[in-house]
């Protein structure tokens, strides 16, 4: 019997196997495009909850047939771990055979996590933004998704040149613009109220935890705005999603799970939601105005996660990355 050598890749490993962000971009957006013509085998999230509903581990499988690419996402998010200099997430992607399905390779997960998440927001914007030529973004939170989003958005709008950056702590978002005012055409301001960050934009993208307080208000939400809340319901009041004219959504059950644990007392009409793996497969920003106010949602599919897992696995082998050990 053959011994069971999958390959083990570092996050040092994974980025130097990477492809280009617009490469990425462009695998998420084949894979939105096979879903919507159901080629795609996504169930949703199946997550514990080990400290109450803040923290939680995630098991993402997937299957893609057209990419050849099977394997599971476990991700975990404990936002007490600052306390104790542990970062607050962590990821673990493990690939299988497609044939046989035995494990192949396991890599670390959170650069393929941020990179497929702001790849989702960029075509977000490519088929759900009223203006052709966004110039102006707004970012409320500026983590490692704040960063991951400005990059994956200017590769899709080299337009965006004024980048308005909110955050709950001031050095944080001064220390963001200074470190990304250096790698890209943008003029960066850093605003202490969140309200500069949202009122007037084109594009607003929020990437907070999940806040019992919801700092952003529906009353600044200009018409023709698109607004992409990574957080899915941590940054936006209530009457943010009541107000929104076309809201759009990558899993519609990913969503409904979300608002059932953070909030119960938000209702969305189903009958309202588009699916943007349609917008995507259909080439078309078609069917509103320029005034549209836009809620998209991206939930996190694991067979995005997959089909870019598996062009960096081909890739690493490729370049003799990484490392074998025994399983068996």
């Amino acid at each position: 019997m053959n011994a069971i050598r999958p390959l083990l890749l570092s996050a040092n490993d994974v980025i130097q196997a990477a492809p280009p962000l617009l490469d990425i971009i462009g695998l998420v957006e084949q894979t939105y495009r096979m879903e919507a013509q159901g080629k795609v085998d996504v169930p949703p999230k199946v997550g514990v909850h080990p400290h109450g509903p803040q923290s939680f581990l995630h098991a993402m499988p997937a299957w893609v047939p057209g990419a050849q690419a099977l394997g599971l996402k476990w991700i975990s998010f404990f936002p007490d771990n600052s306390r104790h200099g542990l970062p607050d997430s962590s990821a673990l992607i493990i690939l299988n055979d497609p044939d046989n399905g035995m494990p192949v390779a396991i890599m670390e997960g959170m650069w393929i996590t941020y990179a497929r998440t702001s790849a989702c927001a960029a075509l977000a914007a490519k088929y759900c933004c009223v203006h052709p030529t966004p110039k102006r973004l707004g970012l409320v939170g500026c983590g490692g998704l704040g960063e991951w989003s400005l990059r994956a958005l200017s590769e899709i709008f080299p337009s965006i040149t004024e980048v308005y950056v909110s955050s709950a702590r001031a050095q944080t978002r001064h220390d963001f613009c200074l470190r990304m005012g250096a790698q890209g055409q943008w003029n960066l301001t850093p605003v202490d109220d969140v309200r500069d960050a949202v009122q007037g934009m084109d594009i607003v993208v929020s990437s907070v935890p999940k806040l019992e307080k919801h700092p952003i208000r529906a009353e600044w939400w200009t018409p023709g705005t698109l607004l992409i809340p990574l957080d899915v319901t941590g940054a936006w009041d209530d009457d943010t999603y009541r107000l929104a004219d076309r809201l759009v959504c990558d899993h519609h059950e990913n969503l409904k799970r979300a608002l059932e644990r953070y909030r119960p007392n938000l209702a969305l009409d189903d009958s309202r939601l588009l699916m943007l793996q349609d917008q995507i497969d259909r080439n078309t920003n078609e069917g509103h105005s320029l005034t549209d106010r836009t809620l998209a949602f991206i939930t996190g599919i694991s067979s995005l996660d997959m089909t870019i897992a598996w062009d960096i696995y081909r890739r690493a082998q490729e370049g003799g990355l990484g490392s074998r050990f025994a399983l068996s």
